[in-house]
């Protein structure tokens, strides 16, 4: 640049990125479950993801179902927030209420499975994202909203961040009309390396955000439109890998 006389040229930062995690059943990650509680499998996650997408973590909160604390959270100094957990309609779901309250709520609720508790706003120049709390809906919500804008504001693609293989489905998957459905799926085992045809894969499960078994168990995901009611046997699908990230040129 200096050779070409050029002494200032734009950049893209990398985007700042908060997480809070709420819950009054939550323990810190690694933490062995007792009564009630569970360890957070959330953050970890998310850490892992924001840095596969170019953010800096800039702290990670675990919070109570607590509305002040919650508000004072979704104040970090940071460009994006991810809030996991809180984020449904229950009597002790604070988050979309603070955002609403003291920023913008522009969505809440997506007619996706899962996932569907999702919200995201702004709130004083931060991008907020509310993730269920629920491990597999946090994945895919992460995935389909709070990932891209990350990735984005670092001047990355929006596009999946993994690789992917045409396959055929083993099996007639169902889905809802008007809602987008993300099947976690298996690549049956002896056709990947077939030569006269596509492997095929078997869904695992097509709903159960909580199990998250269903994401480790599994080599990637299909994405059914909202306009399909149901895939047939047979029918070809695009499998995003998760063992296989994409590598931006």
């Amino acid at each position: 640049l200096s050779s070409l006389g050029c002494d200032c040229v734009p950049v893209h930062c990398q985007p700042r990125v908060a997480m809070v995690v709420t819950g009054n059943e939550l323990l810190p990650p690694g933490t062995p479950p007792h009564d009630f509680q569970v360890a957070d499998a959330n953050s970890p996650m998310l850490r892992a993801l924001v840095n596969r997408d170019g953010g800096i973590i800039g702290g990670c909160q675990l919070i109570a179902d607590d509305p002040q604390r919650i508000h004072e959270a979704l104040l970090a100094d940071a460009d994006v927030v991810l809030v996991t957990g809180g984020s449904s309609v229950g009597q002790e779901d604070y988050a979309p209420g603070l955002l609403a309250r003291h920023g913008e709520l522009a969505i809440h609720g997506i007619a996706m499975r899962p996932g569907g508790p999702t919200g995201m706003g702004t709130l004083e120049g931060r991008l907020v994202f509310l993730l269920p709390g629920n491990p597999v809906s946090c994945l895919c919500a992460y995935d389909f909203f709070a990932g891209r804008a990350i990735r984005s504001l670092g001047g990355r693609s929006k596009a999946w961040p993994y690789s992917s293989v045409r396959c055929r489905l083993d099996r007639e998957l169902a889905s809802v009309e008007g809602r987008v459905d993300y099947v976690r799926v298996r690549i049956v085992p002896g056709n990947a390396d077939a030569v006269d045809c596509e492997p095929q894969c078997e869904p695992l499960f097509a709903s159960g955000g909580s199990m998250l078994s269903s994401a480790t168990q599994a080599d990637g995901f299909v994405i059914i439109p909202a306009a399909v009611r149901s895939l047939a046997a047979g029918s070809p699908v695009v499998v995003h890998r998760y063992d296989h990230p994409w590598q931006q040129e």
